[in-house]
């Protein structure tokens, strides 16, 4: 009995939400190392080509070879530029996915952190083309400053949803698999996206029951500041206490005795 139990431990220990979890309890680190797949090696040698091609290229530009089209030259210097910038980016991304991102065990780390990722190379490049438009860095930043403060004031509500998704991200009240409840609103969370939270509902208005009810919740991320969230998920205690309620009567009669008797093995008292 105690050799089954140890086993079940261990398997249980196995499982990536419990070892995220004793991670956060313990503070331990990984042991293993991310190591690259072929294709991720085939991946960051062909930008590596490119990049070099690039660099030919503009290399090349400084000759002024190109007699028939030299009014272009100038303009091809911050095409190639451009270019070789976005080329190093996406391949820093790459690096940072297999090697940093790939080296954590919680699918649900690994989804939310390869989003930032994401996110924050689609910005950088916006800011390389805005950088090729406006020669003049001072433009550049001006018309930035002006677009995010016109954005600011038209789409509070999806920017202040941006910040939750941080929030949610850093200090992760749910995450995906998790069940929880917010406001009026339970569910199985499916997806967290920049702006919003998906739910597949439990229970609701349609059902007596914890059962999933076939429908789909989405709300605003900013919910997530202002309402409380029960989360019903944690990988080192994934139950929930509920204890049932015997309605009893009046009467002496055995029956009632009965019930009285299994009322009282219940640590929970209920009125009826």
């Amino acid at each position: 009995m105690a050799a089954t139990l140890r086993t079940e431990v261990e398997q249980i220990k196995e499982q990536p939400e419990v070892k995220q979890a004793l991670k956060q309890t313990t503070g331990t680190e990984p042991d293993s190392k991310p190591a690259a797949k072929t294709k991720d090696k085939v991946w960051l040698g062909t930008h590596a080509l490119v990049f070099l091609s690039l660099a030919v290229f503009y290399f090349f530009l400084q000759f002024k070879f190109l007699g028939f089209a030299a009014r272009y030259v100038s303009l091809l210097h911050q095409l190639t530029v451009g270019a070789m910038a976005i080329v190093v980016l996406l391949a820093i991304a790459k690096v940072i996915d297999v090697y940093l991102i790939g080296g954590l065990e919680s699918a649900v780390t690994k989804y939310n952190l390869r989003r930032i990722v994401k996110l924050s190379v689609g910005l950088l490049m916006i800011f390389i083309v805005l950088s090729l438009l406006f020669q003049n860095w001072y433009t550049a930043v001006v018309s930035i400053g002006l677009v995010s403060l016109i954005l600011g004031f038209a789409l509070q509500t999806p920017i202040t949803s941006f910040f939750a998704w941080l929030y949610i991200l850093i200090r992760a009240p749910y995450r995906v698999g998790d069940r929880i409840k917010i406001g009026d609103a339970t569910g199985d969370v499916i997806d967290v996206s920049y702006i919003d939270t998906t739910l597949w509902e439990f229970g609701g208005d349609l059902l007596s029951t914890d059962h999933p009810s076939g429908r789909v919740i989405r709300f605003p991320n900013s919910r997530v500041l202002s309402n409380e969230v029960y989360n019903y998920t944690w990988p080192l205690f994934p139950y929930v206490w509920n204890g049932p309620c015997f309605p009893t009567s009046g009467t002496k009669s055995s029956s009632a005795l009965r019930m009285k008797a299994i009322w009282n093995l219940w640590p929970r008292q209920c009125k009826g």
